[in-house]
């Protein structure tokens, strides 16, 4: 009887972990899902997004919010929205390289090993595709590609 009761407790205090675990990582994407939500409605609006495939969150000097999908002719779409309220600008996606062609370019470059992160937004007015990667010597690696013609433009290594 007593060994039923130990377990009773230790099932719910295992449920209160359990639930307040969840809380928290519920709150912690909150504002990832709020601006989310707030690029979605803008590109709805400005580029006549119908899907939504991807969304990016880019910071650099200034933060982007970046959209890509298709339009109702189902063409492909990218909508980059500053974070500070100034309009959008809209790209087609033809215009640019694919975020596999940025990827096989920081790759190219023989100084990394493995991809950690991609990030679609605008440098100096210019739309870039920002990677980070691990090193070879298991540094962290900034790169900048030009998203019109996938070369890199700027690189940071062994940060």
């Amino acid at each position: 009887m007593k060994g039923h009761k130990i377990a009773k407790y230790t099932s719910i205090v295992l449920m209160i972990i359990i639930l307040a675990i969840g809380f928290v990582l519920i709150k912690s994407t909150s504002p990832q899902r709020a601006a989310k939500k707030q690029a979605v409605k803008i590109a709805k609006d400005i580029g006549n997004i119908k899907q939504v495939d991807e969304f990016y969150w880019f910071t650099r000097d200034q933060s982007f919010f970046t959209i890509v999908g298709k339009d109702d002719k189902n063409q492909g779409k990218i909508v980059i929205i500053p974070e500070d309220g100034k309009e959008g600008i809209v790209y087609d996606t033809k215009d640019g390289v694919h975020y596999g062609e940025a990827v096989q370019a920081v790759l190219d470059s023989n100084e990394t090993t493995h991809i950690k992160n991609i990030n679609l937004g605008m440098v100096d007015n210019k739309p870039v595709w920002e990677i980070s990667a691990d090193g070879k010597n298991h540094e962290l690696n900034y790169y900048l590609v030009d998203f019109k013609t996938g070369k890199i433009i700027e690189k940071i290594i062994g940060v």
